[in-house]
C-alpha cells in the first residue's frame, strides 16, 4: 500500500532529489534515482553498507517514492498496520524514514550528510 510520508513544497523535494542524483552510489553516495515516465516522478533507492566498502557491498535498504502521489509528496510502500510483516521490513521501513528526514534537514548543496547507524544496515 502506498502511503504518504511527508508533503512538502514541489521545491523542497525537487531538493531532495538533486541532492540524491549528485549522491548516486557510483559518486560515493547511497542512493539509486530512478525516473518514472514523466520525469518529476522518482524513485530513490536508499543502499546501505558499512563505509569504505567496495561497491559490491551495497545493500538496498528500502526505497521512497518521490511525486507519485502528487506534486511535493513523498511516499513508501508500506503494508497495513494488520499485516504480519517481518520485524526486519518494517526496521528497513523505520531507517528509510529516518534517511528521508535526514534529507530534509540536511540535504542541502554542498552539505554531505553522515549517516551513522542505519538500522538494518550490517
Amino acid at each position: 500500500m502506498h502511503t504518504i510520508y511527508k508533503a512538502l513544497p514541489p521545491e523542497e523535494v525537487k531538493r531532495i532529489i538533486a541532492y540524491c542524483q549528485n549522491h548516486t552510489i557510483q559518486k560515493g553516495g547511497l542512493f539509486e534515482v530512478y525516473a518514472g515516465p514523466d520525469e518529476m516522478t522518482k524513485m530513490i533507492v536508499v543502499n546501505s553498507s558499512p563505509e569504505n566498502e567496495p561497491l559490491k557491498n551495497f545493500r538496498p535498504l528500502g526505497a521512497f517514492y518521490c511525486n507519485y502521489l502528487g506534486p511535493g509528496i513523498i511516499s513508501l510502500e508500506e503494508e497495513g498496520p494488520d499485516h504480519d510483516g517481518m520485524p526486519s521490513a518494517q526496521l528497513h521501513i523505520k531507517s528509510t524514514k529516518n534517511v528521508i528526514d535526514l534529507l530534509i534537514e540536511q540535504g542541502y548543496p554542498g552539505k554531505t550528510i553522515q549517516y551513522k547507524n542505519l538500522e538494518g544496515s550490517e
